[in-house]
């Protein structure tokens, strides 16, 4: 099936949005919240209670960023729109583990602070489940927006991998919560959450397999139908899952915890908001390639990462906001 110019900047704009509300979603839940707990990713387990390597880790992240964001003008430029949407998805990860790596650090940070309590955990890791369900919803978006020229056989196997990876994630944290409670009704919930999640997941995976089988625009309309009752049981877990009472207890800061939390996550969002902008200029020079408008945005955009990177070292080195902080006269 021959791929047109206008499938190719549809797909790149379908690519922009998956990648800024991805970036969006993981700020609402990290950084926008006061709900501080430890992040318990795979990705961070080697940090362990170690602000150091936390500290050290994100400030070479920065790096790989600027080279990234620097690369998306000329790609833009050049009209190179399947490098340029390789770029955006390498800094929509990048942005997302810096995030979770930031908002670890500020939790080992805060909770250093004299009169600070830590979290105590719960049966449910709510990021956990949060994000897994949001990146279900995501892959269910890309089936139903991307141009059907654009969703060949091997990228909609990419995007069931990605699905199941996500559903075995849910899954395996309701079957954990289910042993873990106490109560013989939230140990039957979590349960048929889960074979409520499967069934649904089971009807997607069979319309999926018969769009592999024959790519028309009949078949790629049963996988959207059948994405959305998964995309619907999923949310419904979630919600059963992160009721209060199975969060355990965020942690209690003082107020130099505070000062603490609010200079690391403010260098972080001062990242990651010109990323997500990013994104949306991309977006519209895509579909305006003239304006010269939205390529001043974007290189204003990279500008603002790289001072953004700059000011998120600084308050890691310092525990405090460059901004703020002042010595006074010696």
């Amino acid at each position: 099936m021959a791929v047109s110019a206008n499938d190719t900047v549809l797909s790149l704009a379908v690519c922009c949005d998956v990648c800024a509300s991805k970036m969006q979603a993981v700020v609402d839940l990290l950084l926008l919240t006061s709900d501080l707990r430890p992040v318990n990713t795979e990705s961070l387990s080697v940090f362990g209670e170690s602000y150091a390597k936390c500290r050290d880790t994100i400030i070479a992240r920065t790096k790989g960023l600027s080279v990234l964001t620097r690369d998306i003008l000329q790609q833009m430029s050049s009209g190179r729109y399947n490098d340029v949407q390789l770029s955006l998805r390498e800094i929509c990860e990048l942005v997302v583990s810096l995030t979770e790596c930031s908002a670890h650090a500020a939790y080992l940070a805060a909770t250093t602070e004299m009169s600070s309590i830590k979290s105590i955990p719960g049966i449910v890791d709510k990021y956990k489940v949060s994000r897994a369900k949001f990146d279900i919803e995501n892959c269910c978006n890309r089936i139903q927006h991307t141009p059907i020229t654009e969703l060949s056989p091997q990228l909609i196997v990419e995007i069931s991998d990605e699905i199941r990876k996500n559903l075995h994630i849910l899954s395996q944290a309701c079957m954990l919560a289910s042993d873990t409670s106490e109560d013989p009704f939230h140990k039957e919930q979590f349960k048929l959450c889960v074979k409520s999640m499967t069934a649904c997941a089971m009807a997607l995976f069979s319309t999926v397999k018969r769009y592999k089988n024959t790519l028309d625009e009949r078949n790629r309309l049963r996988c959207v139908v059948f994405s959305r009752p998964l995309v619907q049981a999923c949310q419904s877990l979630v919600d059963y899952a992160t009721e209060s009472e199975h969060l355990g207890s965020p942690a209690k800061l003082s107020e130099e915890g505070k000062n603490v939390q609010t200079a690391v996550l403010g260098g972080c969002m001062s990242v990651v908001s010109p990323c997500v902008q990013l994104c949306l200029c991309v977006q519209s020079l895509a579909q305006d390639p003239n304006n010269t408008d939205h390529q001043r945005r974007i290189i204003s955009c990279s500008s603002a990462i790289a001072d953004g990177s700059t000011l998120l070292s600084q308050a890691l080195r310092l525990k405090s906001s460059p901004r703020t902080s002042y010595a006074g006269p010696s």
